[in-house]
């Protein structure tokens, strides 16, 4: 008796241990049946916010959707995922959307909004809750490809770009599992009936990425999947056709900036330019920021405009801001003070009737970048729209400028301008050339990087500078001046001095030396010109811009027009 005892508690302990070890080998292919709350996965749900799913993202965030007389969507969500350039300025509550073709501006809690600035109503304004800005669902998906949907019973917010396909999938069993991670070992969210439909997105091995009807994204197993449907959005019925962009008759672009004052003599102006062949387009300087109110300064002359015409140039008058930093800061950083610019500049192209503008913003403090793009980008749209051309000069890329957005302001504007010129300036502490070869052509390939080559003209300097250099206890002390180039090709030969070609450089070189001091000049003129052209032709550029009239050599026009013509 007491042998069979044994026996069986042998038995029976073999049974434990193959069971145990049965349990052991099966528990990795063993599916958990522990559910989770879906706010285990979205965690704004646990904090009473409403939840944000785009597509099959799950986004959490600072400021969560509102729920009012329709979906608010907060200005940062549509800032990371809808449109990088939306732009809010808390001075005046307004918000400004750019588009290829519109400007559209909203304030805070007005029914009226405006494009292109034509009055138009709203039916829910935006707002400002715990003082962040909120725009409705209703005016964002008139100018985005978006879609969104409130869902009461998870409060879920789905947001969907209408622009992209979509495939929904319908379940072939029911209570389907649909779990948080691709794995059976994940835990259940939620359980799907037979026959519903569902958005798809990825496949990872024998899983399938989903969303609910309702807001949940999570993971089903690929034998749970029915039917695939792919719904291909309608294409847009947006009609905008972008305008033909002014070009001209024949070759290259050359541009010529004309440098003018309040008493500059009209008639001695005209004279300055009659009858340049191969010269397409002249930029008076005629407009400035006046003050902090935006209002521009401006010597404009019709008699000029018509005059020029006459002769076959385009009109881009140029509009600097002073060189002064604080004064651009305060106009750029404030809405209402940009729009009042842009309005004037608007009207003088009218007024005037100009064919486009030259904008030459120079000393922007670096803080001050982003406004500057802003305000391009809020010209751009409405100067297309009157058939005009924007062309923005732009300094060569370098540590200390990148904070001009050159790829996002190329992006937007006709062309470019590299100012490849004031490689050693006014300010600078050593003598050395205004442009040498080198220091264009990385300037050209640099620009290259960020711009289009069609949109580029190449910056020449039609002056130089006269360095002098005397040495004062110990220190050599540098100052220069700026000449036109017959000008300081004749101080070099009045002066004797030895003029010789430098290869590396690109240009003529000369020093002397009187009463003391050291006189040194890199010349520009018709070799070393020709020699910065060539590099149009060798990356394809559209064309050259020259500063400016009235120091170039004559023989410089005949020049230009052989090679760009």
């Amino acid at each position: 008796m007491q042998k069979k005892r044994k026996r069986k508690v042998g038995y029976l302990l073999i049974l434990l241990g193959l069971i145990s070890l049965g349990i052991y080998v099966l528990t990795p292919y063993l599916p958990t049946f522990q559910s989770i709350p879906i706010y285990k996965i979205i965690p704004d749900l646990e904090e009473n916010k409403t939840g944000l799913v785009l597509q099959d993202q799950v986004i959490s965030l600072e400021n969560s959707p509102v729920i009012e007389e329709e979906i608010l969507l907060p200005f940062s969500f549509i800032k990371e995922y809808i449109d990088p350039f939306i732009f809010w300025d808390p001075g005046v509550q307004k918000v400004t959307i750019t588009t290829e073709n519109k400007v559209i501006r909203m304030a805070t809690e007005d029914l009226t909004y405006y494009v292109n600035q034509e009055p138009l109503l709203l039916e829910v304004p935006m707002k400002i809750i715990h003082d962040t800005p909120y725009l409705p669902i209703s005016f964002l998906k008139q100018f985005f490809p978006i879609e969104a949907q409130y869902h009461e019973k998870t409060n879920i917010v789905t947001v969907d770009y209408t622009d992209q396909n979509k495939i929904i999938g319908t379940l072939r069993k029911d209570k389907g599992k649909l779990r948080a991670e691709s794995t059976i070992k994940s835990p259940i969210i939620a359980t799907l009936e037979q026959g519903v439909e569902v958005f798809v997105y990825d496949s990872i091995e024998n899983w399938i990425r989903i969303r609910t009807q309702d807001g949940i994204v999570g993971y089903i197993q690929q034998k749970q999947m029915g039917s695939l449907k792919e719904v291909i959005p309608e294409p847009s019925t947006d009609s905008y056709v972008q305008p033909s962009k002014w070009t001209p008759k024949e070759g290259k672009i050359n541009v010529v900036w004309h440098q003018l004052f309040p008493n500059s003599d009209s008639k001695v102006a005209k004279q300055g330019i009659t009858g340049i062949e191969g010269l397409d387009v002249v930029s008076p300087t005629w407009f400035s920021i006046a003050n902090e109110k935006g209002e521009v300064e401006n010597i404009a002359d019709s008699s000029y405009v018509r005059w020029a015409k006459t002769q076959g140039y385009q009109v881009w008058p140029l509009v600097d801001n002073k060189f002064d930093a604080n004064l651009t800061h305060e106009v750029l950083s404030n809405t209402d003070r940009r729009e009042n610019m842009i309005k004037q500049l608007l009207a003088f192209i009218s007024l005037y009737e100009l064919d486009g503008i030259n904008i030459d913003f120079e000393s922007v403090a670096k803080e001050d970048g982003i406004y500057f793009l802003q305000f391009i980008r809020e010209l751009a749209p409405l100067m297309k729209e009157q058939g005009s051309i924007l062309s923005v000069a732009m300094y060569v890329p370098s540590p200390w400028t990148q904070h001009y957005h050159r790829k996002e302001v190329g992006e937007v504007v006709d062309y470019i301008m590299i100012m490849a010129y004031d490689e050693h300036w006014g300010g600078s502490k050593e003598s050395g050339s205004v442009a040498s070869l080198g220091f264009v052509e990385k300037g050209i390939i640099d620009t290259l990087e960020q711009v289009p080559k069609e949109k580029i003209l190449l910056g020449l300097p039609y002056y130089t500078r006269l360095w002098e250099e005397q040495e004062k206890d110990g220190v050599v002390q540098v100052k220069s001046k700026a000449y036109g180039m017959q000008k300081a090709y004749t101080l070099l030969v009045e002066n004797q001095a030895e003029i010789i070609w430098d290869e590396e450089i690109g240009q003529y070189y000369g020093e002397y030396e009187k009463e003391g001091v050291r006189y040194r000049c890199w010349l520009e003129e018709e070799r070393s010109i020709e020699q910065k052209i060539n590099f149009v032709h060798k990356y394809d550029l559209a064309g050259v811009a020259g500063w400016k009239k009235g120091l170039e050599k004559p023989e410089i026009w005949p020049l230009l027009k052989k090679h760009l013509k």
